[in-house]
C-alpha cells in the first residue's frame, strides 16, 4: 500500500506540474499584455514600461518561470497584478469558501444518488422510477449556468426567499448548492440505478434473501456495496466537472470563491493569480481521485491497491 501511494503521489505531482506548465505558457501567448491592461489604453509607453518592470513581465518567459517556481517552496505565489496583494492571502480568503460549497454539494450528491438510485432500482417502472429518470434527463440536459440563473429568477427575484448574489451567511449557500446538485446529481444517479438493477439480479442476492435478512438491509448493505465500484470510478471522473460547475455557479451568484477570483484574474491578465488557482484546482482534483482509489479497498476488500487478489 505504501509503495502504491508513493507511486500515485509522484504521478500526481508530475500531472500538476504538467498542467501548470501548459497554463503558464498559454497565458503568455493568449492573455495579452497585463501591463497595458493595468495602465489603460491611453497610457504612455513609459508608464507601461514601469508596470512591466513592476510585474516582471519585461523579463524573458523562462526567467518569469524560474522566478515563480523558486518561490513555491516558501509558499510564495507572487503578488497579484490586479489586487496588489500576495496571492497566498487571496487564496486563503477564497479557497475555504469554495471547499465549503463543493464539499456540501458533493456530500448531498453522494447521499441522494445512493438513496434515489436504490429506490429507483427496487421500484423499477414505478412512478418513483419514472420521476428519477425524468430528473436524470432534465439534469443532464440543463447547463449549470442556466439552472443557476433560473434559481435566481424564481427564488430570489420572484419569491424573494433567499439572497440572489453575494454571501450573507448560510442562507446564501442554498441556491448555489442546489444549482450544483441539480446539474451533477443525474450523472451519479444514472450509474447507481443501472448498477443496482444489475446487482439485484445476481444469485448472491437471492441467497441472502433466503436467510430472511430484511430487504432494505440487503439493498443497502449488499447490493449497493457491489454497485459502488463503478460508481466510484464515475465519481472520480466527474470531480473535474463538479469543480467546473462550482466555478460557474460562483460567478453567477457572485460568491466569494475561487471561481469569481479566477474570472477576475483572467480578464485582467493577472498571471500570478491564474497560475496559483490552476495549481490549487489541479491539486484538489488529483487528491480527490487518489482518495477514490483508496476508497476502492474500503468498499471491496478483495481489491488491493495496485493489484487485484
Amino acid at each position: 500500500m505504501g509503495a502504491y501511494l508513493l507511486r500515485r503521489t509522484l504521478i500526481s505531482v508530475l500531472l500538476i506540474v504538467g498542467i501548470f506548465v501548459v497554463v503558464f505558457f498559454a497565458l503568455r501567448l493568449a492573455a495579452g499584455d497585463p501591463a497595458r491592461l493595468q495602465a489603460g489604453v491611453f497610457a504612455s509607453e513609459d508608464v507601461v514600461k514601469e508596470y512591466r518592470k513592476e510585474f516582471g513581465t519585461g523579463q524573458s518567459i523562462f526567467e518569469q518561470l524560474g522566478s515563480f517556481v523558486s518561490g513555491l517552496p516558501q509558499g510564495d505565489f507572487g503578488t497579484s497584478f490586479r489586487y496588489q496583494e500576495p496571492v497566498l492571502t487571496l487564496l486563503l480568503q477564497t479557497v475555504p469558501n469554495t471547499l465549503v460549497l463543493s464539499g456540501i454539494s458533493l456530500l448531498i450528491i453522494i447521499f441522494l444518488s445512493a438513496l434515489l438510485g436504490v429506490v429507483s432500482a427496487v421500484r423499477r417502472d414505478s412512478w418513483i422510477d419514472r420521476s428519477v429518470i425524468a430528473l436524470t434527463v432534465f439534469g443532464q440536459s440543463a447547463p449549470v449556468f442556466w439552472v443557476a440563473l433560473m434559481a435566481v429568477l424564481i427564488f430570489s427575484v420572484r419569491l424573494e426567499l433567499v439572497p440572489a448574489v453575494g454571501y450573507y451567511g448560510p442562507q446564501s449557500l442554498i441556491l448555489p448548492i442546489a444549482a450544483v446538485v441539480i446539474s451533477e446529481l443525474p450523472w451519479q444517479l444514472r450509474v447507481v440505478r443501472a448498477e443496482m438493477s444489475e446487482s439485484l439480479l445476481q444469485d448472491y442476492i437471492r441467497t441472502v434473501e433466503a436467510y430472511g435478512i430484511r430487504k432494505w438491509r440487503i439493498y443497502f448493505m449488499y447490493a449497493l456495496r457491489n454497485a459502488t465500484i463503478p460508481w466510484l470510478s464515475v465519481l472520480g471522473v466527474q470531480a473535474g466537472y463538479l469543480l467546473g460547475g462550482v466555478i460557474v455557479v460562483e460567478v453567477v451568484f457572485n460568491y466569494p470563491g475561487l471561481g469569481r477570483l479566477l474570472v477576475d484574474a483572467v480578464t485582467s491578465g493577472d498571471y500570478p493569480l491564474v497560475q496559483a488557482i490552476t495549481i490549487v484546482t489541479a491539486s484538489l482534483f488529483v487528491l480527490f481521485n487518489l482518495l477514490v482509489d483508496i476508497a476502492y479497498t474500503v468498499v471491496d476488500p478483495r481489491i488491493r491497491l495496485g493489484r487485484e487478489s
